[in-house]
């Protein structure tokens, strides 16, 4: 476990600093919004993909599986060491969107074969924790080396953390199970799955909201300039990251109904309440993704982890670009405290809705392993 998590820092850390400066770049070679919005969406797109790509990882062997994903990176990245035409960024950011499906895939799976069902909670919260702590720390740096001397660095930096990442991932031992038949269904294991999936996708949605609401809540609620986003950025990773080290009691109901009341402690626009509501915020949302693909790892067989895994994933977090199209349209009609409240209602809904269910004690830290 040491080697995978020293893996998963080197990568999240170049990952993190080359997403944010794909569309810095792009934004500087042609000024537009819409193209640098459009390299970072790159990334995203191959989600829609995830049912295939899952399949793929469930076809090889996991831990060669990602050491040759990290491989695979380094001449593709080392492209942009040779030209800055906007379409190699574009065709580079489809690549590695691709990969970091894979690697969604993939992972669970390893993870499964290394650690005790009992185990599994704790490990998705550290991995959490890593990766929101990555999201404080390398987007700064990568802006600072694009600032001090263009993309180039960045680029090395990420082709470097890559390979550093497959050599920490191919000291990992582990006995990984036979490969099943490729014809084995998963879709019975997602539709067992739809309640903590739908609970967990609403408080992505929540989270986007909850991001469009921050503008007019910064500027007309707290009287700041725009750049204060940072430090609710900040605070509300922080919460992730004490989340992630919380992971092994991660509930989805209770990240719901956490994300419900700080979203009506914004409301007051009270500088003190609105800092200890992104906190909270940033604590909810990390234990209903932790709980989730606990779940996802405990309750579908070894077979099809792979592509269960990705396709939940991808319908867990396809919620957040649907919940920034419904903020933008909602904060130019309505008050940052009206879209707050609603923010509330619709999270406490969907945990009382989940609570009220028959599989409402459907927890990470209960959830037990059931075979296939």
């Amino acid at each position: 476990m040491r080697w995978y998590f020293a893996g998963l820092v080197l990568s999240s850390f170049g990952t993190t600093a080359m997403l944010l400066v794909a569309g810095v770049w792009v934004k500087s070679l042609t000024g537009s919004d819409s193209l640098a919005t459009l390299a970072m969406f790159c990334f995203f797109a191959p989600g829609a993909l995830s049912p295939w790509l899952g399949r793929l990882a469930d076809s090889y062997r996991r831990r060669p599986l990602l050491i040759w994903a990290d491989l695979a990176m380094v001449p593709v990245l080392a492209v942009l060491l040779i030209t800055d035409d906007v379409r190699a960024i574009f065709a580079v950011m489809l690549v590695y969107g691709a990969k970091a499906v894979l690697v969604s895939a993939a992972e669970p799976a390893l993870l499964v074969a290394l650690l005790p069902q009992d185990q599994l909670a704790r490990f998705n919260g550290l991995r959490v924790s890593v990766q929101e702590g990555m999201k404080l720390v390398a987007p700064l740096a990568g802006a600072a080396m694009f600032a001090a001397s263009g993309a180039w660095p960045v680029v090395a930096v990420d082709a470097l953390s890559f390979l550093l990442a497959a050599a920490a991932t191919s000291m990992i031992k582990v006995d990984e199970p036979p490969l099943a038949p490729r014809e084995t269904p998963s879709w019975p294991h997602l539709k067992a799955l739809a309640w903590p999936l739908a609970g967990t996708a609403t408080a992505l949605f929540a989270a986007s909201l909850h991001t469009a609401a921050s503008f007019p809540l910064v500027e007309k609620g707290l009287h700041h300039g725009p750049e204060f986003l940072g430090v609710l950025a900040a605070v509300q990773g922080a919460g992730s990251v004490l989340a992630g080290l919380t992971g092994k009691r991660a509930n989805i109901t209770a990240g719901l109904l956490i994300i419900a009341v700080a979203a009506l402690a914004r409301t007051t626009a009270w500088l003190p309440a609105v800092l200890a509501a992104g906190f909270a915020h940033g604590a909810g949302l990390a234990w209903t993704v932790i709980a989730v693909a606990t779940l996802v790892q405990q309750r579908t067989p070894a077979a099809v982890l792979g592509r269960v895994s990705a396709t939940a994933m991808s319908i867990v977090f396809g919620a957040a670009p649907i919940g920034l199209a419904a903020g933008a349209a909602l904060v130019a009609h309505l008050s940052f405290e009206v879209i707050y409240v609603l923010i509330a209602v619709i999270t406490a809904a969907t945990a009382l809705w989940a609570r009220g269910g028959r599989t409402r004690r459907f927890t990470a830290r209960r959830a037990p392993a059931r075979s296939d």
